[in-house]
């Protein structure tokens, strides 16, 4: 009973939620989670949006095919004005946009916060807890306040399963997990 009550609610929920674009096999419907100007949002095919997510996309948001969220990540594409030709305080009227755009499997760590502007590029990690306030490289590792590149990945291993559609974690894996000691560092 309980599961055929979470579904009507997450029905009820997205009802009237209408994306740009949504590419097949696309997750993203929590009960949890917010899609602000939901029709500038585009969701590449496999993507994983997860949990407690919260995308305003007013300015407009892309991301890429098989791009995963962990819970709780936060993409900002607008913001109030707080600096050019202020006649308020601690700001004015006047909301700024800009996209954000996150290409093919990147992955977005618990408690991330990406800011107006930023692209992430195609294959990067960004850490549990990082505040993206910049362009972020292809095949990158990103964390902090502000994040900064901490890392890079195996760009041949990452371009040579990036061209095979059947690489994508959960296609190739499944959702199991399989539990090993984090290796010294």
């Amino acid at each position: 009973m309980r599961a055929l009550l979470n579904k009507v609610i997450i029905w009820w929920r997205y009802r009237n939620v209408t994306f740009k674009h949504l590419g097949a096999g696309a997750q993203y419907r929590a009960k949890s989670s917010r899609f602000a100007f939901a029709e500038k949002i585009q969701i590449g095919a496999n993507a994983h949006i997860g949990p407690y997510a919260n995308l305003d996309g007013a300015g407009g948001i892309t991301i890429g095919k098989g791009t995963i969220f962990a819970p709780h990540v936060t993409i900002f594409s607008r913001t109030h004005n707080f600096r050019h030709d202020l006649k308020a305080l601690p700001f004015d009227n006047v909301v700024l946009t800009a996209p954000v755009t996150i290409e093919n499997y990147a992955w977005l760590g618990h408690g991330v916060i990406v800011l107006p502007g930023v692209t992430i590029g195609a294959g990067a990690v960004i850490g549990a807890g990082a505040v993206v306030t910049k362009d972020v490289p292809s095949c990158t590792i990103w964390g902090g306040n502000p994040a900064k590149q901490i890392g890079t990945r195996d760009v041949d291993v990452f371009n040579a399963l990036a061209k095979d559609d059947g690489s994508f974690v959960y296609t190739k894996l499944g959702h199991g997990k399989t539990l090993m000691p984090l290796p010294n560092r």
